[in-house]
């Protein structure tokens, strides 16, 4: 028990010096290492690239540089491996406990947003905060935009798109009971995608009121779906 709150009053200290430049004295009592914070933000214009250093803190400092394994979880990331550039370590410099993660992100099949989450590979002796999830946003000047209008059960809503390769771009649903509208917003590259909604319900946007669902772009619309769809509709829309 004792051990355990040392433990927690590092964490409270972790994380009070992740929000400033000044580096921690460290400690010779524990090994602990952490990411800066629980999530990043990323922004990448379409076809292009940035980088953004995630650092990485130890409660420990040492005369000798220490190398960190970096791992990605691929069970919670959605992210494709084309859109990111991820190196396999990351290195505390000698009498100091900051490193920097160096993160390259493409803007490339990046749909409504992507995650990416990075873990430290498990050591003995080693304790670990939590993972980092980097979200991956896309830049463009004109977004496509969908458009809800419910019938009265919008829980009973779900949907996705998928490129003409058949990969999934972008999804969503677990909308409120009574919520009238809802709007999405994404960058899509040019080409031929299908969008597909479902009624778990399987009466589409019809009772009490009907709805209807809208795709445009720059205020062309390039799909318009009625709300008498029964359980489930696809169809087929192309991006300029």
């Amino acid at each position: 028990m004792k051990r355990l709150s040392i433990i927690m009053l590092l964490l409270v200290s972790v994380f009070a010096f992740n929000s400033c430049d000044e580096e921690f004295g460290g400690t010779q009592d524990l090994n602990y290492i952490t990411f800066e914070a629980p999530a990043v933000n990323i922004s990448v214009e379409t076809g292009g690239s940035t980088e953004r250093a995630v650092k990485v803190y130890t409660t420990q400092v040492t005369g000798a540089d220490r190398t960190f394994n970096v791992l990605v979880d691929a069970a919670k990331t959605t992210a494709d491996a084309s859109s990111y550039v991820l190196p396999g370590t990351v290195t505390i410099p000698a009498n100091t406990n900051v490193g920097e993660l160096k993160v390259k992100v493409n803007g490339v099949k990046i749909g409504a947003g992507k995650k990416l989450v990075i873990d430290i590979e498990a050591a003995e002796g080693l304790f670990k905060g939590p993972v980092t999830t980097i979200n991956i946003a896309q830049i463009c000047d004109v977004p496509v935009i969908i458009d809800f209008v419910f019938d009265g059960y919008a829980s009973e809503t779900s949907w996705e798109i998928h490129d003409n390769a058949g990969e999934l771009v972008a999804s969503g649903g677990g909308y409120a009971d009574g919520r009238a509208t809802a709007q999405s917003q994404f960058c899509m590259d040019a080409g031929t995608y299908t969008f597909t909604v479902y009624d778990a319900y399987g009466d589409g946007l019809t009772w009490p009121n009907v709805g209807n669902i809208k795709i445009s772009k720059g205020g062309v619309v390039l799909a318009d779906i009625d709300g008498d769809f029964g359980a489930e509709t696809t169809v087929q829309f192309i991006v300029p």
